[in-house]
C-alpha cells in the first residue's frame, strides 16, 4: 500500500470545491448545450446535482447521465457501475499506472487522481466538446499525473510505449443505446490490452445493459485472460475483471477488499460488492448456452449488433 494521503488528498478536494463553488449558486435547468457530432451535450443542475447529458440530435432525449457531480461532496462516486470498478484494487491495490478509455465528465479518473496521487491517469476520448465541459462544470484540472488525449481509446492504446505497463485498463465507452462500440469488445482489442498490462494487473470493462451481447463479450475475454470475474448491477450493467494474475478464492477476495476498505476509509462497502464476485461458471444463465455463443474478432461484427 502507499503511505497515507493525509493533507494532501484534503488539500485536493479543497480546490476542486472552489472550482466548483460558482455552480451552487446557478438555477436548477440547463446550464449548457451544444451539439457534438452525432450528440447533443448538455449539462443539467438539480439542486445541488450535475448531471451531464448525451442526447441523440433528432429526438434531444436520452435515459442515459453520463456523470453525475455532488456539488457538496465532488470526489464522491455515486453511480454504482463507478463504484464496481474499484473492486479492480483487489488485484492493484497500489496502482502507478492507470489508462480509461472513456473519460465523460471525468469522475472515475478524479476519483483515481484524488486516492492515488503519485499515479499516473491517462485518459482518451473522441469528443473535445465533453472534455471541455468536464473541466469548466465538474472540477477536472489537468497536471502532469491526471491527463487526457482526444482521441480513439483502442488508437491511443496502440500507441503507448510497450515498455511501460498500465497496472489498470478501464473500457468505459458506450453508445447510449447500450452498446459499446464493436471495437473495444474484440478478440485482438483485449490481445492488445494484455501487451500494454502489467504483472497481475487486471483489465476492467464497463459491459452496457445490452446482455445478449455481454455473455458473447466476457467469452471473448476468456479467450485471452486466465481469470473474469464479474458483477451484475441492476441497472443492466455487468464490470467485468479479467486477468492473468492467479485465481483468487471467495476468502482471498473477501480479505484484500477488507484491507483495501479499512486503509482508504471508503464511504461505500468494497467488501459486500467483492463478495458479489463471480465467474462464469457461477453463472447458469449463461453457461447454459456457452458453446454456441461466438468469439467477437475485428474481421467479423455481427450484422444485429448495433440493431
Amino acid at each position: 500500500m502507499s503511505d497515507y494521503l493525509g493533507d494532501s488528498s484534503n488539500s485536493n478536494k479543497l480546490v476542486i470545491q472552489q472550482e466548483i463553488n460558482w455552480l451552487q449558486q446557478q438555477p436548477d435547468g440547463i446550464l449548457f448545450k451544444q451539439i457534438s457530432g452525432d450528440n447533443c451535450i448538455a449539462v443539467k443542475k438539480i439542486k445541488s446535482f450535475l448531471l451531464l447529458l448525451l442526447a441523440d440530435t433528432e429526438t434531444l432525449t436520452t435515459n442515459v447521465a453520463q456523470s453525475i457531480l455532488d456539488l457538496n461532496n465532488p470526489i464522491h462516486l455515486i453511480f454504482p457501475y463507478a463504484r464496481a470498478i474499484l473492486l479492480a484494487l483487489i488485484w492493484k491495490n497500489s496502482p502507478k499506472r492507470i489508462y480509461i478509455i472513456g473519460f465523460g465528465g471525468g469522475s472515475i479518473p478524479k476519483y483515481f487522481h484524488h486516492y492515488f496521487p503519485d499515479a499516473t491517469v491517462e485518459c482518451t476520448d473522441i469528443d473535445p466538446t465533453v472534455v471541455e465541459v468536464a473541466q469548466k462544470f465538474f472540477g477536472i484540472q489537468f497536471d502532469d499525473k491526471l491527463k487526457v488525449a482526444i482521441q480513439d481509446g483502442r488508437e491511443y492504446l496502440a500507441e503507448q510505449n510497450a515498455i511501460v505497463k498500465n497496472d489498470i485498463i478501464i473500457v468505459d465507452a458506450g453508445f447510449g443505446s447500450g452498446y459499446m462500440p464493436y471495437k473495444f469488445v474484440t478478440q485482438e482489442f483485449y490481445q492488445l490490452c494484455k501487451t500494454r498490462l502489467s504483472s497481475a494487473g487486471a483489465v476492467v470493462v464497463n459491459l452496457f445493459h445490452k446482455q445478449m451481447f455481454n455473455a458473447a463479450a466476457v467469452k471473448t475475454i476468456q479467450t485471452v485472460f486466465a481469470q473474469v470475474y464479474l458483477f451484475h448491477l441492476d441497472t443492466g450493467n455487468s464490470i467485468a475483471i479479467a486477468t492473468n494474475a492467479p485465481d483468487l478464492t471467495k476468502n482471498e477476495i473477501f480479505l484484500k477488499s477488507e484491507i483495501i476498505q479499512d486503509f482508504y476509509d471508503l464511504e461505500f462497502s468494497l467488501i459486500e460488492m467483492s463478495q458479489q464476485l463471480k465467474k462464469v461458471a457461477q453463472l447458469p444463465e449463461w453457461v447454459k448456452n456457452w458453446e454456441t455463443l461466438p468469439v467477437f474478432t475485428d474481421a467479423a461484427i455481427p450484422a444485429e449488433y448495433l440493431e
